[in-house]
């Protein structure tokens, strides 16, 4: 998590509407030396001194892949590495509607000083990666197509538990 990005063309948000795509990709591998795919996400937030007045983060905080940074192998298994990488992807919106929601619950607090957000932010981006550890190790990084099917199911439910927290509303 890092400061704000603007619209920056190289940034995609997230979107329920939109899901990954070899072109979110900004480099294609033709070999799978170092794996079929990555990606690099961001989640970013700006949040300033006064903006504990308000009731509604949602904007203040953006997930969001960064396409220069992340890299698809296009010679195999391509709709396996979309899958498993828009799965990622999904998590790290689940820890990013949880932030938001946490910046809302603690907004009198952030009238006090910005270390409630810094704390948050740690907080929340230490559980993101084990939570993407454990999805990785539980489903052989997407290839068990049983478990990746279990996750979907569970990473659907718990993004509608935060429908309220959604960028766009």
């Amino acid at each position: 998590m890092n400061g704000f990005s603007q619209d920056n063309p190289d940034f995609l948000l997230w979107s329920s509407s939109h899901k990954l795509a070899i072109d979110d990709f900004g480099i294609k591998k033709n070999d799978s030396n170092s794996g079929l795919s990555f990606a690099q996400f961001s989640m970013e937030y700006s949040v300033s001194g006064f903006d504990f007045m308000t009731k509604n983060f949602n904007k203040k905080v953006k997930n969001t892949i960064i396409k220069s940074a992340s890299w698809i192998d296009t010679t195999q298994n391509v709709e396996l590495s979309l899958r498993y990488q828009q799965t990622l992807f999904d998590i790290a919106e689940i820890y990013t509607r949880r932030f938001r929601k946490e910046l809302r619950e603690n907004r009198k607090q952030i009238a006090n000083g910005l270390t409630i957000v810094q704390e948050i932010n740690s907080r929340i981006s230490s559980d993101f990666a084990k939570r993407r550890l454990q999805f990785d190790s539980e489903t052989n990084s997407g290839t068990n197509i049983e478990k990746q099917l279990i996750w979907e199911q569970q990473i659907k439910q718990e993004l509608l538990e935060l429908s309220d927290y959604e960028y766009d509303k």
